[in-house]
């Protein structure tokens, strides 16, 4: 039985480890894929270079920086030239699946990374030859080193080969010719498990990016005609029910898989025909502090004294098929393992189901992670009901 149980729980393991963070990368880049018309965007090669150095963000990183991190990118690019209502609103964003390699600055413990990240950007402003441009994307990365408790036991920061990778960045772009932009800039990278595996502290590099960026096609700033955008009055309040499990390890490196139930539930409303700001309540019971409390015989109601109530604020930018969501919770009631009162989730949802008048009611699969600022918690899968 004691067998049956440890398979099972390198079972899910494996699956959050590895098929989540996969996830995240299949949402974005299957959608936009299945929906992509050869001539309505404008695609592009985009090869960077990025330098940089790890940030301790907490003093309970052990791993010595010895020298700068480096980075070396290349961006396949898509984008959109104003087929559609949304993508005029949103001044022509460009989808993009970033590869990469990473030299962390420490070889022997921490290795080296190599990267796939599905990524969007967006036009923050544009004068004459000279763009301001704002990029974020979620994938996988896979790290060559990892805590081994008796190969490599003082990297206390990743605890398996792959993680999840997170990127934001600020671009400036330089038109120097009809095919050809220089790029400079600042980004950020995460890595980590989100909890899933620990330890989990995650790496965090602020980088300078230096790049070129070359268009297979005369640069065309809109190509569609600029006709008037569709003046159908979407229900502009919208109400969501969101439910879901998250699972993550909390005491022990390679010690047991707990499972957080997860429930949602917020009244929004559309600003500009595409952007969601909601208010709402996150409530959710923690299995792990049910049996922590209950093994230290903390308290009398285990199960009161595991469930968490939090209130939220959250934007969730809806692009066709795909959105992004950013949410931003404080508990009013805590648990006794649930971190700091304030948190936050980042998630991609894919529209599954669409119905009602001009199908605006949707039901959306979604991957989430939840973050304590830089400290990831743990990784969720969530159903939405959208009405």
């Amino acid at each position: 039985m004691q067998l049956l149980i440890q398979l099972l729980s390198l079972k899910m393991k494996f699956i959050f480890s590895v098929f989540i963070p996969a996830i995240l990368f299949l949402i974005p880049a299957v959608s936009i894929a299945q929906n992509v018309k050869m001539h309505e965007y404008q695609f592009q090669l985009e090869p960077l270079f990025k330098y940089g150095k790890i940030l301790k963000h907490t003093s309970n990183f052990k791993p010595a920086v010895i020298q700068n991190s480096f980075s070396s990118e290349i961006n396949l690019t898509w984008q959109s030239r104003g087929a559609k209502d949304w993508q005029r609103m949103l001044n022509d964003p460009a989808w993009g699946l970033a590869a990469g390699y990473t030299y962390f600055g420490n070889k022997d413990i921490l290795g080296e990374a190599y990267y796939l990240i599905p990524n969007i950007q967006f036009r923050l402003f544009e004068h004459k030859k000279i763009q301001l441009w704002l990029k974020g994307g979620v994938g996988l990365t896979w790290l060559t080193k990892h805590y081994d408790v008796l190969l490599n036991p003082s990297n206390n920061v990743i605890a398996s080969s792959i993680n999840n990778s997170s990127t934001a960045a600020l671009r400036l772009k330089y038109k120097a010719g009809s095919k050809t932009m220089l790029v400079i800039g600042t980004s950020i990278t995460h890595s980590s498990t989100g909890d899933v595996r620990l330890p989990n502290l995650g790496i965090n590099i602020p980088t300078f990016d230096l790049g070129i960026q070359y268009s297979f096609a005369a640069l065309n700033k809109v190509v569609f005609a600029p006709d008037s955008l569709n003046t159908k009055k979407r229900k502009s309040i919208v109400f969501t029910m969101r439910g879901g499990v998250g699972l993550y390890e909390v005491f022990i490196p390679d010690g047991p898989i707990f499972p957080i139930l997860i429930n949602e539930t917020s009244v929004g409303k559309y600003f500009g025909g595409w952007n969601i700001f909601s208010f709402g309540v996150e409530t959710f019971f923690s299995l792990a502090n049910f049996h922590f409390l209950q093994e230290q015989n903390i308290g009398v109601n285990y199960k009161m004294q595991s469930l968490v109530i939090a209130p939220f604020i959250q934007d969730e930018m809806d692009w066709g098929q795909v959105s992004f969501t950013m949410l931003m919770a404080y508990q009013i009631k805590k648990t006794q393992l649930s971190g700091t009162n304030m948190y936050q989730k980042l998630g991609v949802n894919r529209t599954i189901y669409s119905f009602g008048q001009h199908k605006w009611r949707k039901i959306k699969a979604g991957v989430f992670l939840t973050t304590h600022w830089a400290n990831a918690d743990y990784v969720s899968m969530l159903l939405s009901l959208q009405l």
